[in-house]
């Protein structure tokens, strides 16, 4: 998606609450501030913010079967 969001909107992308968003900017999610109430997010900085956060399947696949080996 192209284009920019306010908090509201950009919470409803991501599925998730305006606290959550607010806490996301406070973490390093890039926005835009035109003035004290005024912020502006872009949809692909949203999802290049969660991308840090993506967890690698395979991975947790191969270490919980890395553990269950010790069990066995």
């Amino acid at each position: 998606m192209e284009g920019w969001a306010n908090v509201k909107k950009a919470a409803e992308y991501a599925n998730v609450s305006e606290r959550t968003v607010r806490n996301w900017l406070r973490e390093g999610l890039k926005h835009s501030r035109l003035n004290k109430k005024t912020i502006r997010v872009r949809y692909c900085d949203i999802d290049e913010f969660l991308e840090k956060f993506k967890v690698n399947s395979n991975f947790v696949d191969e270490l919980v079967n890395s553990v269950m080996l010790d069990f066995t």
